[in-house]
């Protein structure tokens, strides 16, 4: 009896470790943004499209997008740091992502 009581305990602890496993393999944690597939353009990107950069919200977004408005196109991507809220560690955080291009 001991034995069939010892196996069930295995067997179950087996189940279950194999269960949690496979549930986490199917846990999709949710984005603050959406992945950047492409780089993007910081000379024609919309506020939408700018939120897709990591630690960029609607704000900074909106700053990025006035900025464009009122001094002109970017003419590399270091300028970002001359926006409002964007310094040397968030430009190196979405350096990769985005581009210049007229």
């Amino acid at each position: 009896m001991k034995k069939t009581l010892t196996g069930l305990a295995i067997i179950t602890a087996m189940a279950f470790q194999a269960h949690i496993a496979h549930a986490q393999e199917n846990v999709s944690v949710p984005a603050q943004h959406a992945e950047v597939s492409q780089k993007i353009n910081l000379n024609t990107a919309s506020v939408d499209e700018l939120t897709a950069l990591p630690g960029i919200g609607k704000s900074k977004a909106q700053a990025i997008v006035n900025y464009r408005t009122d001094v002109g196109e970017f003419l590399e991507v270091e300028q970002l740091t001359e926006v409002k809220g964007i310094g040397p560690k968030m430009l190196s955080k979405i350096e990769h992502f985005v581009m210049v291009a007229n």
